[in-house]
């Protein structure tokens, strides 16, 4: 099972060998790019399992997606009705508000739990 996921890890993984001297992506044969991509949908799946890296898919219907972009900003999914695909989503902006904050050690000691998802400039 090929995703876009997969193959782009593995080609940043190909390309980060290739920096220290490997075969460039398109120099390999369609047989190691295949063993390549199985072995990083592999290592997403794992990633997935230990929860650190979210999902491909939403799991249920409440959830939103949310996204960082290059500059480290971060969105969420505004859902509409009738529910759009993922592609098409809308997205807000999330900004940090100054006059709310809270203990993120407190809040894990009341039982909430963290994923680092991206960093914001």
């Amino acid at each position: 099972m090929t995703t876009d996921r997969a193959l782009a890890l593995a080609k940043a993984r190909q390309q980060i060998g290739n920096d220290n001297g490997a075969f460039t992506w398109e120099q390999l044969s369609p047989i190691e790019q295949e063993m390549a991509v199985s072995l990083a949908d592999t290592w997403l799946q794992a990633a997935v399992a230990a929860g650190i890296a979210p999902a491909a898919d939403r799991p249920t219907p409440k959830h939103d997606a949310i996204w960082v972009d290059e500059e480290g900003f971060i969105y969420g999914e505004y859902q509409t009705s009738p529910p759009t695909p993922l592609a098409d989503a809308a997205i807000l902006r999330l900004v940090w508000d100054h006059d709310v904050c809270s203990s993120k050690r407190e809040m894990e000691d009341n039982g909430a739990t963290f994923q680092l998802i991206g960093w914001s400039q």
